[in-house]
C-alpha cells in the first residue's frame, strides 16, 4: 500500500517577482471589473483612462515575464502570462465599451 502525506509533496516558494506577477494580475482583474461596471453605469468618459491603465498592465507584466523567465520560477511566469492576457482583453474591453457608448 503506497502511503503518501503532504509533507512529502513541496512546492516551490515564490519569489519578491511572483509576488509581484500576481499583484499585477490581480489589480488587472479588479481594473476590468471596475471598467465594466463603469460602462453599465452610462459613465462611458472613463473608457480611455481604463483603456490607458490596462495597456500599463499588459506592458508591465510582460517585463515581469522577462523577469520571471529568468529566474526559472512556474508561478511567476504563470501570473505573467495572466496579467498579460487579463491586460489586453481590459483593452479591448474598453475599446469594445467606447464603440457601443
Amino acid at each position: 500500500m503506497l502511503k503518501l502525506s503532504l509533507s512529502e509533496i513541496s512546492l516551490p516558494k515564490l519569489t519578491f517577482w511572483d509576488l509581484v506577477a500576481i499583484a499585477v494580475a490581480v489589480i488587472g482583474v479588479a481594473l476590468t471589473g471596475a471598467n465594466w461596471k463603469s460602462a453599465q453605469s452610462g459613465d462611458g468618459s472613463t473608457v480611455w483612462l481604463f483603456a490607458g491603465v490596462q495597456l500599463a498592465i499588459c506592458l508591465s507584466s510582460l517585463l515581469i515575464l522577462g523577469k520571471t523567465a529568468k529566474a526559472g520560477t512556474l508561478w511567476g511566469i504563470l501570473a505573467a502570462v495572466g496579467g498579460t492576457l487579463v491586460g489586453m482583453g481590459g483593452v479591448l474591453l474598453a475599446a469594445a465599451l467606447w464603440t457601443a457608448a
